[in-house]
């Protein structure tokens, strides 16, 4: 993290995703988590993602308690009942809900506004293709605790095509959409281009990404 401080400079957001969030099979305790936040805090990371399982919303209150470091999380949470338990234990500084994955952009912005009257952040978890991007972007327009909205670094076609020009990004902001509802356009010739491939979601093992029991 030094190295990567010293080449970007102090102006530009850095966060440090440490990827337990989804993993069962490799995941630190609390203890852990709090020594390696606690060693990033004098390098001002805009937040610390995933430092935790999440059955452990218990965990991340403490780690919260114990760093002044951002703790951000919640990306794989889904319905609003379950991010209520991470939501009053103080679990996350920043939450990150995905509109995709809690059952629509209505779930979203109770999650939001959960946060929202604790004093804490969001951040749009918005790793789908170009509809679930746009909802969480339109979303994360709509709350008023938004603290950055996640964005593909390199569109696919289910992303471009589908966006259609909706998302407008200008000197690294993206701006408010301005086109009716998600602004996203399905057409026969898109579907007939991406047909759906049986077992090529995320969740399946594909070529490159082999799951693991």
């Amino acid at each position: 993290m030094q190295f990567v401080r010293g080449h970007v400079g102090k102006d530009v957001n850095v966060m440090m995703d440490a990827h337990m969030g989804n993993n069962p099979s490799l995941v630190w305790d609390t203890g852990t988590a709090i020594a390696v936040a606690k060693a990033l805090e004098p390098f001002g990371l805009f937040f610390f993602e995933e430092p935790l399982h999440y059955t452990d919303p218990w965990g991340y209150s403490e780690l919260c308690r114990a760093t002044s470091l951002p703790i951000a999380g919640g990306e794989c949470l889904t319905a609003s009942y379950e991010w209520r338990v991470f939501a009053e234990c103080d679990a996350f500084d920043i939450a990150q809900p995905d509109a995709s994955f809690l059952g629509g952009m209505g779930e979203f912005m109770k999650v939001a506004m959960m946060f929202a009257s604790r004093g804490k952040g969001i951040a749009t978890h918005a790793w789908g293709a170009g509809a679930s991007l746009m909802q969480n972007v339109h979303c994360g327009f709509a709350a008023p605790n938004t603290r950055i909205l996640e964005i593909a670094p390199a569109y696919g076609g289910l992303h471009r095509d589908i966006i259609n020009g909706s998302l407008t990004i200008k000197d690294g902001y993206v701006l408010p959409p301005d086109r009716p509802g998600l602004g996203v356009v399905l057409t026969d010739e898109i579907k007939r281009r991406y047909p759906s491939v049986p077992g090529s979601g995320e969740f399946n093992s594909v070529p490159g990404h082999i799951l693991k029991d």
